[in-house]
């Protein structure tokens, strides 16, 4: 037989081996990574069992509390047009966006944080509130209505809808301004009476506002009555009260102790961040394998909620040691965020408590001591309930310093230390008024 005929050598079965020795190694490995991913989905449906139904069991609890889960729930009871200040507010809108224009420069001059208008200041304010008169009965309005309902809602992305309501709420801080201006010219015209009704006016508009949605709602109510409470310490400085006068700021300031406003501010903002959870967490791209882990996470937000609401109505002293555990607590990252914004709401709050207690302490004062408070006063022979003077922060008498320029009511603040009252970087928080 020729070499070209000779038949192709076979291969030998050995070859082989390794190809099919891959190939198993290859379908054990993906027999193993199905078994992981198995087990996997298991864990996972276990958890997020666990976890909804955690979260399902926190909320009907909420229900059986009466607590409102929803807008519409919250505000059940819906105010006339005529008695949410709302309304008043919206009609006010086109004067409150022209006195914005028209007030921008002075607004940021010291004239307008003393009160005291130059001539030429006064001119321009004078034309600008003749111009815009009914923007100041539109105001009046809305402070004497009821309530204030909002009629925002929360779309099906609630950071959208938490965009709109950010323009919204400015408003509010606006229409303060425009008064705390012509209070200020009232004063430069010597008619004090008409700028304290104005001011206890004030006063009662940022009561009202304390019902917009949200926390944010409540920061801008706050920063309201910091405004209205800066108008009547100026009143307090510079005019004679009669005892008529003093009872009507003494009662305008001590319905702003309420805690109403608070309650609300939380109720509000539950509503939204469950709203945000279901719709941009838990219906977003997030909705995967780690879906229980944000369920968990809308718990640990609930119970926080309930712990700043049980925790409303107790003055700051006595929940401070709770607060510290609480800012260090473990909860989701997102409940951790909200966190860090809460404890800072409480304490905007107190801050606010504490100012208003120096306002009406001051009030009391000047009332006992019509020819000049002493160095020293003696707080107990003051009449009203005792705990109205008491520091919020530190569960002591507020304190009082009297020299010859001028007097100073403060709370030792946060920190709890007598800074003798110094405001800046808020060390105490408290109001000053030069003497003459």
């Amino acid at each position: 037989m020729s070499e070209a005929n000779q038949p192709e050598p076979v291969p030998s079965k050995v070859d082989d081996h390794p190809v099919r020795q891959k190939r198993g190694i290859r379908k054990k490995f993906l027999i193993g990574l199905g078994l992981l991913f198995a087990l996997a989905l298991g864990f996972n449906a276990v958890q997020s069992w666990r976890a909804s139904t955690q979260l399902e069991s926190r909320l009907a609890k909420l229900r059986e509390q009466g607590a409102a889960l929803t807008l519409d729930e919250l505000q059940a009871e819906r105010l006339a047009d005529d008695d949410n200040a709302q309304t008043w507010i919206r009609r006010a809108k086109p004067h409150t966006e022209a006195l914005d224009k028209l007030l921008r420069d002075y607004q940021e001059a010291e004239e307008f944080q003393t009160f005291r208008p130059t001539d030429e200041q006064i001119e321009m304010l004078e034309k600008a509130f003749e111009e815009h008169a009914e923007a100041f009965e539109l105001y009046e309005k809305a402070a004497s209505c009821s309530g204030f309902q909002s009629d925002w809602r929360i779309g099906e992305q609630p950071s959208e809808s938490l965009r709109i309501h950010l323009d919204e709420v400015s408003e509010a801080r606006s229409i303060m301004r425009h008064c705390s201006a012509r209070a200020g010219l009232l004063m430069a015209h010597g008619n004090f009476d008409e700028a304290l009704q104005l001011g206890l006016q004030m006063l009662k508009f940022s009561r009202i506002a304390g019902h917009q949605p949200m926390v944010l709602g409540y920061l801008v109510s706050l920063a309201c009555r910091s405004v209205s409470l800066e108008v009547i310490t100026a009143i307090l400085e510079r005019a004679s009260l009669t005892d008529e006068q003093r009872v009507q700021i003494d009662q305008g300031l001590a319905e702003c102790e309420s805690v109403e406003s608070f309650r609300h501010a939380l109720a509000s903002e539950r509503i939204y961040g469950l709203a945000a959870f279901r719709s941009e967490i838990f219906g977003g791209t997030l909705g995967s394998m780690l879906i229980w882990k944000f369920k968990i996470d809308a718990c640990d937000y609930l119970e926080l909620i309930g712990q700043m609401d049980d925790w409303a109505a107790r003055p700051r002293y006595s929940i401070a040691g709770e607060l510290e555990l609480l800012a260090d607590r473990k909860v989701g990252m997102l409940t951790k965020m909200s966190l860090s914004a809460l404890l800072q709401i409480r304490h905007a709050h107190d801050r606010g408590v504490a100012r208003v207690r120096c306002v009406r302490l001051l009030n009391a004062l000047q009332n006992q001591f019509p020819d000049g408070i002493p160095d020293q006063p003696l707080l107990s022979e003051l009449s009203g309930a005792e705990d109205t003077r008491l520091d919020p922060f530190s569960g002591e008498p507020l304190v009082v310093r009297v020299a010859e320029e001028d007097i100073v009511v403060y709370s030792v603040g946060i920190n709890g230390t007598d800074e003798v009252g110094q405001f800046d970087d808020q060390a105490d928080e408290g109001i000053r008024i030069k003497l003459r």
